[in-house]
């Protein structure tokens, strides 16, 4: 897995295309999360503690460019970084195709997530 840094950015913000973003109250939910999809022999999940999500996360806002303001990149950022600043931690999960996209989204969906938004080419999508 890539590190966050070299995830896709869009005009500076961050955009990991293909990628799942999600946050768990508690760590032992994305734990179990990163198990259920060893499992099936499809993780390649990097985990953020609540501080390395609030720490790039603010730092990403600060450096992105004017356009990266035009679009919802930046916003989502900041739920990131409000739920960071809640304790959350993060899991960020590949999902190149539709058929990870729905392992990974059943196996969120076992436990409680605070916020998880999945990453397009051009859009990114919210997941309820």
């Amino acid at each position: 897995m890539k590190s966050l840094e070299q995830l896709h950015k869009d005009f500076g913000a961050f955009f990991p295309t293909g990628h799942m973003v999600v946050a768990f109250q508690q760590p032992q939910d994305a734990h179990q999360v990163v198990h259920e999809l060893e499992a099936l022999g499809r993780v390649e999940a990097l985990e953020l503690s609540p501080q390395e999500m609030a720490d790039f996360a603010e730092k990403n806002l600060h450096e992105a460019g004017f356009i990266a303001n035009l679009g919802s990149s930046l916003t989502t950022v900041q739920s990131f970084l409000d739920a960071a600043r809640a304790g959350a931690t993060f899991l960020i999960l590949p999902t190149p195709d539709s058929q990870t996209a729905e392992h990974v989204s059943q196996a969120i969906h076992h436990v409680p997530f605070v916020l998880a938004e999945r990453y397009h080419r051009l859009v990114i999508e919210t997941v309820h």
